[in-house]
């Protein structure tokens, strides 16, 4: 029996020690903090020029009535005769749009708020893909009564090729200015770590209204020249340990 009681004594004392060596307690354990990327940040633009070839023209025709239906009857009229004039000029019928109709009533509100009659109009956009015919067709709208005519939007048929090559050159300007400053700083700039890219901004639209009729009567084409197209990208560059 005392036999016995020295195994089992000496087991246990084996069996404590093992628990001991594999106790999560008894394991080192490290945590490493990763030392932050150092990087430059910067901003960069580019821009194109090229000449507008496509603009977009808002035309307005207007009638005051007493009968809202006889006042629509004249304004579809000269939208007929303007969709003619866009046929002679070979404007094609995709590029008119002419369902924008709009209705109200007008009233006397010194007596007692009487309708006097109605207020009918309707907006005619067209596309022009051949700027030459603008002084055409806003003479043309004029004489068969067009009441108003929006600024003149001018834009680029190949736009998106032109934002592609003026967001490189914003890409090339954001590397140029941060290659610039790493090396003020006697650093060497690495790898691109990320982009944002900035949406581009439409031209300018041209503020050519119906007061300038008296020179599209003389054949004015109205010279456009050159405008601008720009993107923007905000660029995260590594620098060299």
């Amino acid at each position: 029996m005392k036999t016995i009681r020295r195994w089992t004594s000496t087991t246990l004392a084996l069996f404590l020690i093992t628990l001991t060596l594999h106790s999560p307690t008894a394991t080192a354990q490290t945590s490493v903090t990763p030392t932050p990327q150092r990087h430059i940040e910067v901003s960069g633009e580019g821009k194109i020029y090229a000449t507008p070839d496509i603009a977009l023209l808002t035309l307005s025709f207007s009638q005051r009535d007493k009968q809202a239906l006889r006042a629509k009857k004249t304004i579809d009229s000269q939208v007929s005769e303007l969709l003619a004039l866009a046929k002679r000029l070979q404007i094609e019928d995709k590029d008119i749009q002419a369902a924008r109709l709009t209705i109200y009533p007008e009233y006397d509100h010194k007596n007692n708020r009487q309708l006097i009659g109605y207020n009918v109009s309707r907006e005619v956009q067209v596309k022009l893909r051949d700027l030459l015919n603008y002084p055409k067709l806003l003479e043309g709208s004029v004489e068969i009564g067009a009441t108003r005519a929006g600024q003149l939007q001018l834009d680029f048929s190949n736009r998106k090729e032109l934002e592609n090559q003026a967001l490189q050159a914003a890409f090339k300007d954001a590397r140029q200015q941060a290659k610039l400053l790493a090396e003020v700083s006697g650093d060497q700039l690495g790898k691109t770590l990320w982009i944002h890219a900035a949406g581009g901004r439409a031209p300018a639209p041209m503020k050519l209204r119906m007061a300038m009729m008296d020179e599209s009567a003389t054949g004015a084409s109205y010279p456009t020249g050159e405008m601008a197209l720009s993107r923007h990208v905000q660029v995260r560059f590594a620098l060299k340990d």
